[in-house]
């Protein structure tokens, strides 16, 4: 089975459209103040301009941008990730880690990010590097067509240990919790942050069962073998 993940381009497209409109409102209120002597910013006119043009040409070309396409198909032998017209397959074997962090101190627009195996390189994206290996931003959590928690769920599940998302559910978890306290509501487990944690503890207890070669071997077997040799 196969489950794709798409960028919400929608509500993308209406937040550069509101940043531009409000760039040119800017602008005009600059043109305004900057034609009155007496008024009270008319000093710092030409600033505001620039500031409101360099705002709108930056709406303009996110604006742009949304114009590629962003896709990723997850199923149980990879990601295929589309990203500006370069279509990439990943093995899972090739991808270390599928992190979601913070951007600066907060955790309210967490990145996804992917960090792939030596020698591994994904199209449509720059990377960073750590460690001697390479480090991709895909897309913001919240930017996603599904929820943060569904997002989370599907990688976990087909990508097994690889995802580390414990730090935002818990701060999510948080949050719910205060917001049900405030209205009187008894706190209970945050059932996102119960399942992530379940699958984790199962997927490390999976890696703890797993026999060596020469476990799986009859001790029985072993002596007849040498019997028969003999």
């Amino acid at each position: 089975m196969t489950v794709q993940l798409h960028r919400n381009t929608t509500k993308l497209r209406r937040t550069c459209l509101a940043w531009g409109l409000f760039g040119a409102l800017v602008w005009l209120a600059a043109r305004w103040a900057g034609a009155d002597p007496d008024h009270f910013h008319h000093g710092k006119a030409p600033f505001y301009e620039v500031v409101s043009v360099v705002m709108v040409a930056v709406s303009l070309l996110a604006w742009l941008l949304l114009l590629w396409s962003f896709l990723m198909k997850i199923d149980v032998d990879g990601l295929t990730l589309r990203l500006r017209g370069i279509t990439t397959r990943l093995p899972w074997e090739s991808v270390e880690s599928l992190t979601v962090t913070k951007v600066g101190d907060s955790w309210e627009a967490p990145n996804l990010e992917i960090r792939l195996a030596p020698g591994v390189k994904l199209g449509g994206r720059l990377a960073s590097k750590r460690a001697g290996r390479r480090i991709y931003s895909l897309l913001a959590l919240d930017n996603f067509d599904a929820a943060p928690e569904e997002v989370i769920a599907v990688l976990q599940r087909y990508g097994g240990g690889r995802v580390d998302a414990q730090e935002y559910l818990q701060h999510r978890a948080a949050k719910r919790a205060v917001a049900r306290y405030m209205r009187g509501d008894a706190v209970q487990a945050d059932p996102h942050l119960v399942e992530y944690m379940a699958a984790q503890r199962s997927i490390e207890a999976e890696k703890r069962e797993i026999p060596s070669s020469g476990d799986d071997q009859d001790p029985d077997s072993t002596r007849n073998d040498h019997g028969s040799r003999d």
